[in-house]
């Protein structure tokens, strides 16, 4: 070979391992003694999003996570000493400040004076890692165990789950001999594991077994073992992989059934409802307790040979025929309510659920359980009755308690409540008066007047309600809720608009204060703060003990199902209602947000906020070491809320991203989107339209400065700037 060819060949096998060091998926890292990186490949930046250049000629050490560090010192001094590589697990540091776990090979490099370099090849294993813990997570919750041991079960090569959950013995002492778990079985169970149970498994046969656990005093405990051996190409046992679940509740509860059963003649006999028993082919009584004697009015004696069909009153007969029909085809109990004939004591009502009786897995006759509900099905009569006007009266409640969250002054306030009154109550004057209402009876003989009083002006201000007839208990109720609602709201109202008023003629300069301005948002934030704990400390209240009243009253006896599905829809209103005013409570004043941080705070609102957007919302929150106070974290948040509200209505963006940083002296807030954007020349400085101008005022009065940046398809940019502590607490 000439001295070309072979320089040729070198390049060659050079080129070679410069393609694929700069194009395998794995970094490579070369280091020498002095833990100084010389080399590391393209591929570095990937794995952690820094330069090649900037960890070239860096402490090696200097991107691993601080708990790791001396444990891969360790390692690699091993290395030194052995000249052997080695295996090794740890955390490094994300140019964008998140975790990877790698998996390294550190592989020492010899020349004649020993140890010259280090080769590391470095594995990103982070989402192996994370599915592990996931697995983790889920035997955790599921109290399972899952493991792979050799055919011998002398040494665990895979184990995940709590142990102690399923058994209650510590995971190292089972770790670490795995023949352990026999000692805490009871005696018979471990005889069979290590019989009948070895032999099939010895066999290739998968086994599934429930066996005792005895460790623990004074109470037994139950597992159950599914193992499939793993056969190798020449069809011997090479390992068995296996889960050990937890089934102690369900053993228990297959206890306890069979204890019921064995109660079931004592619950017969003494049970306070009607119980018979019929048999299949001609409907004939089989036997009856005295409870049904006594509902019926028909002597034990006399229900020999006799028909069941026979008490059932005659145009109930079809219905309570089909409803037998199905207990015998299904096989599964059904409920049905019907008329007993032919009684002295007159028409009666009853209930009654019909009940398969199976013997040895087949059909063998049915079981009624027979209860009066003659006093129930009247009053369920006047209930429907009441029923349409109650659901009238609870729509009307939610269209009041969702409109006052937008009424902002006193006269909207009043027409809100007249408007409501009128519509919903029978009466022929509704009026809010100041100071005595004038007397109704003559112009309404024998007419009703109500006269309640709902705030001052400063006088008395009175709802006037004229009304024909007296009004029922469900009107009452509703009209003293309705002018709860209003009271809360009346007094604040009145006094924040004349506030409100006296400070227009201030605020109406181009120079508005920053300290009025501070005082209008301050009160803003207090009525906001005041109404949400009224709102939350009354009529949510009410509307949940309403709610848990109508679902007890629901689940005390069985009802008709049409009335059965209302009852449920009226409860599923309620709810509706409850969520609505929680959300509603959240907005006028976000729960935790001082005790939470700023910070912490927007996190839980852009939560929230992706489960409704239709865009992606990018938060990036730096070291944020700054002591804000009341006013800059609101003024931010209600910030916050005007720009998401403005991504939602106009900008018809995919991607919001915003930033808060420290900077300096300074707090700076940036917004950006990548919607339509608008033309800034033509809108001529009014952003009324997009909410942008009380972006201003608020930044204005916290004595910060605002710029906005945009353009036609070139998305919409806010940022915000406040200064550090410039204001008083």
């Amino acid at each position: 070979m000439t001295g070309q060819q072979a320089e040729n060949r070198l390049y060659n096998r050079d080129e070679m391992v410069r393609i694929v060091a700069e194009n395998t998926m794995d970094t490579i890292v070369l280091v020498d003694n002095e833990a100084i990186v010389r080399y590391v490949s393209p591929s570095f930046e990937t794995l952690c999003g820094y330069g090649v250049s900037e960890y070239e000629g860096a402490d090696a050490f200097e991107l691993i996570v601080e708990e790791d560090r001396e444990r891969v010192r360790e390692m690699l001094g091993k290395v030194v000493e052995t000249s052997q590589p080695v295996d090794v697990e740890y955390r490094i540091y994300h140019a964008n400040g998140s975790l990877v776990y790698v998996e390294t090979r550190v592989k020492p490099v010899m020349d004649h004076e020993g140890i010259k370099y280090v080769v590391a090849v470095v594995r990103d294993v982070t989402r192996r890692k994370q599915a592990e813990q996931l697995l983790e997570n889920i035997l955790e919750n599921v109290n399972a165990t899952v493991w792979s041991t050799d055919k011998d079960f002398t040494r665990y090569h895979y184990f995940a789950g709590n142990i102690e959950k399923v058994c209650g013995i510590p995971k190292e002492e089972v770790i670490e001999r795995p023949i352990r778990l026999h000692d805490h079985m009871h005696p018979e169970d471990n005889d069979s594991l290590m019989g009948e149970v070895k032999d099939l498994l010895d066999k290739g046969v998968s086994v599934r077994k429930e066996f005792r656990w005895i460790h623990l005093p004074d109470e037994l405990l139950w597992g159950q073992l599914l193992i499939h051996p793993y056969l190798n190409a020449n069809g011997n046992v090479e390992r068995l992989d296996g889960i050990m679940l937890d089934i102690t509740e369900k053993k228990r509860a297959e206890l306890a059934l069979e204890e019921s059963e064995q109660r079931y003649k004592s619950l017969f006999e003494h049970n306070l409802d009607g119980v018979f028993s019929i048999e299949l082919n001609r409907l004939h009584f089989v036997n009856a307790n005295e409870a049904f004697e006594r509902a019926t009015g028909i002597e034990l004696a006399k229900l020999t040979d006799r028909c069941f069909m026979g008490l059932i009153h005659d145009e109930d007969h079809m219905y309570v025929y089909r409803a037998l029909q199905e207990v015998m085809q299904q096989e599964v109990p059904t409920d049905i309510e019907c008329r007993l004939a032919n009684l002295s004591q007159g028409e009666r009502i009853v209930s009654i659920t019909f009940v398969p009786i199976f013997l040895s897995g087949r059909l063998n006759g049915i079981h009624g359980i027979l209860k009066d509900i003659t006093q129930r099905k009247q009053e369920e009569r006047d209930l429907v009755k009441r029923e349409e006007r109650s659901k009238l009266l609870r729509m009307s409640l939610n269209r009041l308690s969702s409109g006052l969250a937008n009424v902002m002054k006193v006269s909207e306030l009043e027409e809100r409540l007249i408007a409501e009154v009128s519509g919903v109550l029978p009466a022929t004057r509704v009026e809010i008066e100041e100071g005595e209402c004038r007397d109704a009876s003559a112009e309404a003989e024998g007419a009703r007047t109500f006269r309640i009083r709902i705030g001052d002006k400063p006088q008395p201000v009175y709802l006037c309600i004229d009304i024909a007839e007296p009004l029922k208990k469900a009107d009452e109720e509703w009209l003293d809720t309705a002018v709860h609602y209003v009271k809360i709201l009346y007094d604040n109202l009145h006094r924040t608009e004349d506030l409100m008023k006296r400070l227009e003629d201030l605020v109406g300069t181009k120079e508005t204060p920053k300290w009025m301005l501070r005082l209008l948002f301050r009160l803003s934030e207090k009525e906001r703060a005041a109404l949400s704990s009224d709102l939350h400390d009354s009529v949510l209240q009410d509307l949940i003990i309403w709610y848990r009243k109508l679902e007890a009253f629901r689940s005390v006896g069985k009802f008709e199902r049409e009335a059965q599905a209302e009852l449920q829809q009226i409860e599923n209103g309620l709810l509706d209602a409850i969520h609505q005013l929680r959300i509603t409570c959240n907005e006028l004043r976000p729960p935790f947000l001082l005790k939470m941080g700023l910070v912490e705070s927007l996190k839980s609102l852009f939560a929230y906020a992706r489960m409704f957007a239709n865009y992606e919302i990018e938060f990036r929150a730096g070291t944020t070491d700054i002591p804000l106070h009341e006013d800059q974290i609101l003024g931010v948040y209600r910030i916050v809320q005007e720009l998401l509200n403005n991504a939602s209505k106009h900008s018809q963006a995919s991607r919001v991203v915003m930033t808060l940083e420290d900077a300096g002296g300074e707090l700076r807030f940036h917004y950006a989107d990548n919607g339509v954007g608008v033309d800034l020349v033509k809108l001529e400085g009014s952003y009324e339209h997009m909410g942008i101008a009380g972006i201003e005022k608020r930044v204005m009065s916290l004595e910060g400065t605002v710029a906005v940046q945009s353009a036609p398809d070139q998305g919409f940019h806010v940022t915000v700037t406040f200064p550090k502590q410039t204001m008083e607490r």
